[in-house]
Parts: structure tokens; sequence; C-alpha cells
């Protein structure tokens, strides 16, 4: 039954006490709002759809993200860029209670954030607060009286699955740009990703104590030597021989990595080679424009272009607009790309089966990701 009275204060505390259920009591400023209470939660008690508000009710979004963090983050592969993400959430949302947080709220939120950010973007946003949210029901028993309000709303659309392979030059051209470079670990790290269909990571993770020339085998590990992506332990890899040559070619470094190197180097590196690669594709193939069009020192034109120390001539200028135009060498073309390049090469040569073996997909569906085939390679099977 549910009994309210008027404190000391003034305030009025209604309290419903239920066989079969624990006490709930709480104060309001009128009578008319602690009798209100009283009814609704009877009431929910009679359908047995009642659920304690007070934990979610006394915990802010902020205190749970906190909590995410000190207790649950640690144990995850990717720590930073949460990190980051629930702290401009928190910004948004840490001030309210858990018990407020609605599907109405989220939705409003991901329409605003949509308007700068891509769908990808919000998706990771609402993915990491229902991680959030879980921890609260599933790990600490709060109980949320709207359940997981990232479930009650639509998710933007996200397209990102990539078909870039390496087209014809562009492997050469790019690993011209890497062999110059003073350390050769870049280099060897593209030719390996092309030839094991291995992570950025998990090449970063090898160790000459996982190479084993003679049986040309390479144990893969995950990121720091934990479990890889697919949450193996480690994945043994064959190795070709222009692999074995890459890996006998190195030098030993002395704390036993294979490539010591961190990824943020590499991604520098990679970066400034694209476009370095890019720059020689593009003035060699203007070089070659010219001397079509009957310029008579087209390595002067490069020059006039490079160093501007004088006004390059009209046809030059003209040809070198159109060339960048036209011409996408070299352009949209990420690390990762090496593993979709690599999966398409080996599956010329594998069963679908020990294909899987190799890159680590659980499945034929993550696997056809990563296998894009050309069709002038398939009509060449056929023929």
């Amino acid at each position: 039954m549910a009994v309210v009275t008027q404190r000391e204060s003034g305030v009025w505390q209604a309290k419903v006490r239920r066989k079969g259920w624990p006490s709930q009591s709480k104060t309001f400023p009128r009578k008319g709002d602690a009798e209100a209470w009283a009814r609704a939660v009877e009431r929910e008690m009679d359908v047995g759809a009642f659920i304690n508000r007070d934990d979610a009710e006394r915990t802010t979004f902020q205190e749970a993200a906190d909590r995410y963090v000190r207790e649950v983050l640690p144990g995850k592969r990717a720590q930073v860029q949460p990190r980051y993400m629930l702290a401009r959430l928190c910004d948004h949302f840490g001030k309210y209670s858990l018990a407020s947080i609605s599907a109405a709220m989220l939705a409003s939120y991901r329409d605003e954030r949509l308007k700068t950010v891509s769908n990808q973007t919000v998706v990771h946003e609402l993915g990491l607060i229902t991680r959030v949210l879980k921890a609260c029901q599933l790990d600490w028993g709060i109980a949320l009286p709207q359940g997981i309000a990232t479930q009650q709303i639509r998710k933007p659309k996200v397209s990102n699955g990539r078909e870039r392979r390496l087209e014809a030059g562009e492997e050469s051209l790019l690993l011209n740009a890497l062999r110059v470079k003073k350390e050769p670990w870049a280099h060897a790290a593209v030719v390996l990703a092309i030839e094991t269909a291995a992570r950025q990571s998990e090449l970063i993770s090898l160790t000459w104590e996982d190479v084993d020339l003679k049986r040309r085998v390479a144990r893969l590990r995950g990121k720091g030597g934990g479990v890889t992506k697919s949450g193996d332990d480690y994945r043994d890899v064959p190795l070709s021989p222009r692999a074995i040559q890459v890996l006998t070619d190195l030098p030993r470094s002395l704390n036993g990595q294979v490539l010591p190197i961190s990824q943020n180097a590499l991604r520098l590196t990679w970066d400034r080679a694209l476009v370095s690669a890019r720059k020689a594709h593009l003035h060699s193939s203007l070089e070659a424009l010219l001397a079509a069009a009957g310029v008579d020192d087209p390595a002067r034109e490069i020059r006039a272009l490079v160093y501007k120390k004088r006004a390059p001539l009209e046809t030059t200028s003209r040809l070198w607009t159109e060339l960048q135009r036209t011409d996408k060498s070299l352009t949209d073309l990420h690390f990762h790309d090496c593993r979709h390049e690599a999966t398409s090469r080996l599956a010329e040569k594998l069963q679908m089966h020990e294909l899987m073996k190799v890159t680590g997909h659980k499945s034929s569906t993550m696997l056809s990701r990563y296998y894009h085939p050309r069709a002038e390679d398939l009509a060449a099977k056929l023929a």
C-alpha cells in the first residue's frame, strides 16, 4: 500500500510497500505529485513492470562513462580513441542521469551531429553509448527504465566497403619512392603486406622469434603482441619467395622486432611516399606529352614547374592542369588497401578455406569484402 506524509521540512514523502517488491520511497514538493508517483509505482507493480529507478536517477552519464574508462576500457584493444570520444559525448550527455537518456534525445543528437561529421563517426559514437549503457545494465546492476535507448533509434547508413587495388604501375612507383628512404622498414612493410595480407598492427608486432625462414612461415600477433583483431592468439601465414627475400635482406634490430617502426611513423612515411611517387609519375607523363606536342626541351619545362624560377609555356600549364585532373594514379590509396590487394592475389592460388586461414577472416562474408577480382582477369580465366 502507499502512504503519503508531510515531513518537518515541508516536503511530501510517498512510500510504497508491496509484498514481493522492495519498498520504494521518494520526496516531492507537492502532495499531488507524491500521490501520482505512488499510484504509478503501484500500477507498475500490479502488472509486473516495475523497475527500480533509484540507481539510474542517481547516476549521471558522466559518472557511468568515468567508471567505464576505469573498469572496462583497460581490457579493450582500442583505448585512446574511445577516451577522446567519451570525453566529447560527456560534454553533451554528461550532466543527464541515466534514467533521463531517451531515444528522442539520442535521435536529436544524431541528427545534429550528421550536419558536421560523417555517418561513420556518428555510428561509432552511438555504439560507444550502447557499450556504456550495457555495462551499466549487465555488469553493474543499474536498471535502465528506458532500456538501451540507442537500440530504439535508427543508425545512419554506412557504406565503408573499399574495392581499391593497386593499378598498373602503382606498386613499382610506390616501392621506388620507399626504397630511397634512409631506413628500409616502410618498404619492407608494404611488400610484406602485399605478400601476406597482414594488417599494419600485425606487421609492426612481428618479431624475429616468430619468423621461421626455413619453414617459410611467420606467426602474426595482434597489436603489442596480443590477440589478433579476429580474436585469435596468433595466425600462421605462409611466406612467398618475395617475402622471404625481403626478410632476408632486413638488418636485425636489437629489440627483436622485424620492423622497428611505430604505426605513426609508418603512416607518415607512407603518406610522403605517395606524394613523392605521384609527383614523379605526373612529371614523367607530362614530359612525354610535351615531347609529343613538339616542345623542344620538356625537361626544362618540368624544372620551370618545380622550381618556379620562370613561367612555363602556356602549353605546359594547360597539359599539367589537364593531367592532374584526369590521372588519378596513387590517389585515395590507404596502407590497408595492401591487404585487399594481397587477398585478391592469393585468391588466384588458394582455395577459400585456405585463404581464410591466411587472412584470418572467420566467414566468407567478411572475406568477400577483401576479395576484388578484376573483370579482365576473370575473362582471361574463361578464355
